[in-house]
């Protein structure tokens, strides 16, 4: 009996045991299982490096595209960049000392390798140092001399490149060449030059093309001819330019924020005195190219500035031959110089790109 009793317990014992395991499986089944996950340090994101193309001005080449293009050779010519194409504009052909072959033609181009001439005639009619700029969506033709040594003070526009408006035929500024022209604070820009009274400093402005105001009679830079200017960091510049009694050019470089007030860059200049050459903004930087010594001396050096006071020259061995009254613009981000008259007198119609 004690046996039986014994062995009772230990059953009961068991079952127990049993039901307690079972309670707490179905209990286990039943709840919402806690999650344990590893708390990890999330690496922080590595930024991806943005590999910027930064311009370096020292690094600039230059490639001939043409050695002889289908327009005559010249200098004195204009061009610009409109709707996507290289328009030139007149100038003068043959060789110095020879001013009778003066052109009034156009030719245009979508690449500065092939050329299509507009026409032989334009209605502006044969004109040489003279100026040609984009202002308001259309090509202005500006002054300059014609056949007889006739300085010209009219105004030109063309919305196409094909057809022409003579807007102004005798604006109140003094007929002249070998003055400069800049599009500045939504206005065209007249300075200095040279008229049948001898060379001046006079700035006019115009916010149409057709009416002008002159702004300064006399500016703070002395009178001069065949000087450049140009638009950098919200400023009116201009440099060198050509004044026969020194028997040299000025190399010095002034600046204003209206155009009546200037100052000049105290700073010693390293570039040669020059006139006739090229002043332009590139990549941010201010370039000065090419010209001629104001004593029958061309120059093929190019400087880079990135303040228009402290200059670098540009060492590069393939360019374009020594020469004045060039040409110069940005053309699908890289700048393109043709034309233009050697030291010797000869003129040209090569076309170079800088790469």
């Amino acid at each position: 009996m004690k046996i039986n009793q014994k062995a009772g317990i230990i059953i009961i014992f068991f079952c127990f045991i049993l039901l307690f395991v079972v309670f707490c499986y179905v209990l286990f089944q039943n709840q919402t299982p806690i999650k344990t996950e590893a708390i990890s340090q999330k690496e922080p994101e590595q930024k991806k490096e943005v590999v910027q193309n930064v311009f370096d001005p020292a690094a600039l080449q230059w490639q001939k595209i043409l050695t002889n293009a289908p327009w005559p050779k010249r200098d004195a010519q204009t061009a610009v960049v409109f709707n996507d194409k290289i328009w030139l504009l007149g100038g003068v052909g043959g060789a110095a000392p020879d001013y009778s072959q003066i052109k009034s033609d156009v030719w245009v181009s979508k690449d500065g390798k092939e050329w299509i001439q507009v026409t032989n005639d334009a209605p502006w009619g044969p004109r040489r140092a003279h100026n040609s700029l984009i202002f308001d969506n259309k090509i202005w033709v500006i002054g300059g001399v014609t056949t007889g040594e006739r300085y010209l003070n009219d105004v030109w526009l063309s919305e196409d490149g094909l057809s022409w408006t003579q807007v102004v035929k005798f604006a109140p500024w003094l007929a002249r060449k070998g003055f400069a022209t800049a599009v500045f604070d939504n206005k065209i820009w007249i300075l200095g030059g040279v008229t049948t009274n001898g060379i001046i400093n006079d700035v006019w402005s115009s916010e149409d093309g057709i009416n002008w105001i002159r702004v300064t009679s006399k500016a703070a830079w002395s009178a001069r001819y065949d000087l450049s200017a140009e638009v950098f960091n919200g400023k009116l510049w201009i440099t060198g330019g050509d004044n026969p009694s020194k028997n040299s050019a000025e190399n010095d470089v002034w600046y204003s924020e209206d155009g009546k007030n200037w100052k000049k860059v105290d700073s010693t200049i390293p570039w040669a005195g020059r006139n006739g050459h090229c002043l332009m903004e590139f990549k941010n930087y201010f370039w000065i190219l090419g010209g001629w010594n104001g004593n029958g001396k061309g120059f093929n050096d190019i400087w880079y500035s990135a303040d228009g006071s402290a200059w670098e020259e540009l060492k590069s061995e393939d360019r374009w031959s020594a020469r004045e009254d060039l040409s110069c613009f940005i053309f699908n981000d890289n700048i393109m110089v043709l034309g233009g008259m050697k030291s010797n007198g000869d003129r040209t119609n090569d076309v170079w790109l800088s790469n």
